[in-house]
């Protein structure tokens, strides 16, 4: 009787103190954080509407931080300023790797693809016409690279434009300037640039809002295809605030969900909807970003043969161990 009058103390303490936390708690405000590509009001724009109906949804009290610093929003799931977050592949891999977060859905294109290209842009009137023009000619041309956060304006046309070409941006370009989709595309049509990176989604875009500009950017590549942007959400949220928030996504702009804006969505880089996905979705843009890491480590003269292979080890370690985790989310 003894032992069983402690169990009951012991569970009544955990009642009043909380300890036996309800799934279904969810919160009365939340921070969604979005990625810009253009600008942050441009962003916040497109996406307020989705936002409003998400937050009559979920009977939530909803706050936007949309942001062209990929890192901002990686920071804020972190700290958790952010619970819900839309990141390109790249940015997603760093939120995942940190254990906060983890990926729910995917958008899905009108025309229902999974996915984009990056694109090396240059102006319409440019002598340039393809990759080997640049490749052919070192320190000729000035390059606007992409976000280092960014999948397309960064990581895949770093491993494909050039280290598979084995060349370095810095030694094949005379200058290179650090900007995002929307200051390089603007660049390349003001004529203020050679070349610069970009992606499949904002040049639909740009064709659909504004063909006279559209018309003045040559594409001379395109890489393989890229999975489409995914959808986060801290791991720490409650089941039951999970739930709603997938549900929400993954209906929205389908019948079964009359709520959805299907105008809405195509305003979004031309979306009809969200999918359910896993982190495993991060499992190509893993390999790039490790291919990355030792490609610089082997190319860099500052570091001695021992702290070479000291960073090899620690790289592939590290990626091992993601790799892991990668593929577990495959099997959920």
């Amino acid at each position: 009787m003894k032992i069983l009058r402690k169990i009951i103390v012991v569970l009544c303490t955990m009642v009043v103190t909380g300890a036996f936390a309800k799934d279904d708690d969810i919160p009365k405000q939340i921070t969604i954080g979005l990625i810009a590509t253009t600008t942050a009001e441009d962003t916040q724009k497109r996406w307020q509407p989705v936002i409003d109906d998400f937050a009559k949804y979920t009977k939530m009290e909803v706050h936007i931080v949309a942001s062209t610093d990929y890192n901002k929003i990686v920071s804020g799931l972190k700290s958790n300023t952010i619970q819900v977050a839309w990141l390109g592949n790249k940015a997603a891999l760093d939120a995942v790797e940190d254990q906060h977060a983890t990926i729910f859905a995917q958008f899905v294109k009108k025309e229902g693809s999974r996915g984009y290209n990056s694109v090396l842009i240059t102006p319409a009137n440019s002598p340039v016409k393809s990759l080997t023009d640049i490749l052919t000619n070192k320190g000729v041309y000035s390059f606007y690279d992409g976000d280092k956060g960014s999948t397309s304006g960064y990581l895949v046309p770093a491993y494909y434009a050039f280290a598979k070409n084995k060349v370095e941006p810095e030694k094949l370009f005379k200058k290179i300037t650090a900007g995002n989709h929307k200051k390089n595309l603007q660049a390349v049509i003001d004529g203020q640039v050679d070349v610069a990176t970009n992606n499949t989604e904002e040049l639909d875009r740009l064709k659909k809002e504004a063909p006279e500009q559209f018309n003045k950017v040559r594409v001379i590549w395109t890489s393989p295809l890229i999975s489409n942007d995914p959808l986060l959400y801290r791991k720490d949220l409650p089941v039951a605030t999970k739930n709603k928030i997938e549900e929400f996504f993954v209906t929205y702009g389908k019948p079964k969900n009359p709520a959805s804006q299907p105008d809405v969505l195509q305003n979004i880089l031309d979306l009809s909807g969200f999918q359910h996905s896993t982190d495993a979705q991060l499992k190509p843009t893993a390999d790039l970003t490790m291919f990355g890491l030792l490609r610089s480590n082997m190319y860099d003269a500052s570091l001695s043969t021992a702290q070479k292979q000291k960073a090899f080890e620690d790289i592939t370690a590290r990626f091992g161990k993601l790799s892991v985790t990668l593929e577990m989310a495959r099997l959920r």
